[in-house]
């Protein structure tokens, strides 16, 4: 006959840890510290180029720049800046961007995952043409092969984004932990 063999594990001092996060800090604030802990790491994918894992941008790509300099998805910075955070304030919290393209598709969903080829053809004019940022006019003709565009993540990983928010949990009950001292500090 098997032995049984049982383990006894003391949740008292979590249970308390747990009891004083929740009188010291709202479930909304909470919620907002782990959504700017998260669209900090979005800023930071953008400024180290997806931490150092992006493509370079494509000659023709940087032909094309508005206001020219290689660094991807930044060249008017309007996607970048799209990023925010949305909670109910009790139990979620979502950062993302709600930009979307002419035709409706998620432009966060292109970059993020990246496309296949595609075929860009001729709706109103009669050949595509892109002026440059020096003013001269690429012509492509009626429809041009798309290489695709390269995936170039800014979101955390699931499981970036559970070690993350579980970092900031841990930050904020070791300011509690400390003696009134600090924004979260005890009484």
């Amino acid at each position: 006959m098997a032995a049984n063999v049982i383990i006894e594990v003391d949740t008292v001092a979590g249970q308390v840890k747990i009891q004083r996060l929740l009188k010291a800090v709202a479930p909304a604030t909470l919620l907002n510290v782990i959504g700017a802990r998260l669209v900090s790491y979005v800023d930071e994918s953008f400024r180290t180029r997806g931490r150092g894992i992006w493509p370079a941008l494509a000659a023709t790509t940087l032909l094309l720049r508005k206001r020219g300099g290689d660094m991807p998805l930044q060249d008017t910075g309007r996607y970048k800046q799209s990023f925010v955070t949305e909670t109910d304030s009790r139990t979620y919290v979502e950062v993302g961007s709600n930009i979307q393209t002419p035709d409706g598709r998620s432009l966060a969903k292109i970059h993020e995952f990246g496309t296949g080829p595609y075929t860009i053809r001729v709706k109103r004019a009669r050949v595509l043409a892109a002026q440059t940022r020096f003013g001269n006019w690429l012509i492509f003709g009626k429809e041009v092969q798309h290489p695709g565009i390269p995936a170039r993540p800014v979101l955390p990983t699931k499981a970036v984004g559970e070690r993350l928010v579980q970092e900031t949990i841990n930050a904020m009950l070791a300011r509690i932990d400390q003696p009134a001292s600090g924004r979260f500090g005890g009484s």
